[in-house]
């Protein structure tokens, strides 16, 4: 089987999210999947060097946002975590241990907490929304994100 090295789509991702989340009986919701998406998007980018999302986080006012994940994703379906179009991330076995670590030590935490810790001081939302002629759903820099990543241990 070939392993995938691309990027994927955020809203394969998002739905992936949500139905390994249901498989270990875990509950997320919009804002939890889109921090979810932004922790993966920065561990991808600080630590393998990789895009891992083909869609870059954008600054929304309640803090990194996957805006096409955000508008195409049915938040509330139940998808299996069996269904087809998830082989081609569980034959990239190092993003898939990495999704199980995400959901099992992120996802018991609370919507606040997850929109608290993307809104702290001197984080890449909080640095791109302080910009001179900053405008909502501007792209958050990469750089950025992955000088902020590097720091925090997964």
């Amino acid at each position: 089987m070939k392993v995938q090295r691309e990027s994927y789509k955020s809203e394969l991702v998002a739905e992936y999210l949500l139905a390994l989340a249901y498989a270990r009986r875990k509950v997320l919701n919009v804002t939890k999947v889109q921090k979810l998406l932004y922790m993966a998007y920065g561990y991808f980018l600080s630590n393998k060097n990789r895009m891992l999302i083909s869609e870059s986080p954008k600054a929304w006012p309640f803090g990194p946002v996957f805006p096409v994940a955000r508008e195409k994703v049915n938040y509330s379906e139940i998808i299996s975590i069996e269904d087809p179009k998830f082989d081609i991330i569980k034959e990239d076995k190092e993003v898939g241990e990495f999704f199980t670590t995400l959901i099992d030590k992120y996802a018991k935490y609370s919507t606040s907490q997850l929109s608290q810790w993307s809104h702290e001081e001197n984080s890449p939302w909080d640095l791109t929304t302080k910009k001179n002629r900053f405008k909502w759903n501007s792209p958050i820099d990469d750089k950025l994100i992955k000088a902020y990543f590097s720091t925090i241990n997964f």
